[in-house]
């Protein structure tokens, strides 16, 4: 019998009910559902499971993997109902907290679907999807890869938006996080377009002789001025974002303790968003996309 290891998504999930109707999804084929595609179900850990109490932080080893105190058992199982069908499921490799949603497939029945359902894929806990230097893993045309060196902010404005985080780096509501990503991509346009502009402005102010004048020294140095703004603004959203993703994932600095986020976003901001956008989506099934809100297809679920 084959056996399947379901990592699980450290996303807390509020309510106290167990019904999993509106989270039923059929998984993914490559880019678009296949009509073979095997459903699975997205189930959240209730708050009557077994505790396991450790001293905080990151348990790794032997059954829990965990980013606060609290920790439940693998192997450990309780009833969830979905469509009106009981079924039994299994605390997954990895074990999980109360409230975290992880998947698991969903099983057969009198409703037909199968039980050996492909789980969709999640967001590691614990650790990076892959590593910093790894921006050419999906190819050297992949959307991702060239908005990270094009166009970091509306990569990252992308990253942000998945994550539900406003433009300014900061957590909210669905209604403050909506216009996240095209609030930057606003932005990188109005950068762009007055850049080029002032690139240019420059030479208007010359004097009859083809000398600069004063207002000529005036237009050329708020170029370098506005580039260095943004430049700025772009590397707070990028330390902002990462910080938030190894909060929200128990990701451990692994150098630079205390300022890892600020050294990545100041030295390496290409290929720290590169990593941020691998990490919270889910490339190796869906086409990335350069201009979408969420860097994916509308039919692909959300993993974070």
């Amino acid at each position: 019998m084959t056996s399947h290891q379901y990592t699980p998504v450290a996303v807390p999930v509020t309510g106290d009910g167990n019904n999993l109707n509106e989270n039923f999804f059929a998984s993914p084929g490559v880019d678009t559902p296949s009509s073979d595609a095997v459903p699975y179900l997205e189930v959240v850990a209730p708050a009557t499971l077994p505790e396991v109490r450790c001293d905080g932080g990151i348990v790794q080893g032997g059954n829990k993997l965990v980013k606060s105190s609290l920790v439940v058992e693998v192997g450990y199982t309780f009833d969830a109902e979905a469509n009106g069908h009981s079924f039994t499921v299994k605390v997954p490799v990895g074990g999980v907290e109360e409230g975290q949603k992880f998947s698991v497939p969903f099983p057969a029945g009198a409703n037909g679907y199968s039980g050996s359902a492909i789980p969709r894929a999640s967001v590691p806990v614990g650790h990076w999807k892959d590593g910093l230097c790894d921006c050419f893993r999906l190819g050297v045309i992949h959307p991702a890869l060239w908005n990270a060196c094009c166009c970091p902010l509306v990569l990252t404005g992308q990253v942000m938006h998945r994550l539900k985080l406003t433009w300014l780096g900061s957590e909210g509501s669905i209604a403050q996080t909506t216009a996240t990503f095209r609030i930057l991509l606003m932005i990188t346009i109005i950068f762009k377009t007055v850049d080029q502009i002032l690139k240019w402005l420059p030479f208007a102010f010359l004097d009859e002789y083809g000398q600069p004048t004063g207002s000529y020294y005036t237009v050329a140095y708020s170029r370098p001025v506005l580039m260095l703004v943004f430049a700025i603004f772009t590397m707070i959203l990028v330390y902002r974002t990462r910080k938030h993703i190894r909060e929200k994932y128990s990701i451990p600095e692994q150098n630079c303790k205390g300022c890892e986020d600020c050294c990545c976003a100041y030295f390496c901001t290409c290929c720290t968003v590169a990593q941020m956008a691998r990490h919270t989506a889910d490339y190796e099934t869906y086409a990335g996309l350069c201009c979408s809100e969420t860097g994916m297809p509308p039919h692909a679920p959300s993993i974070v």
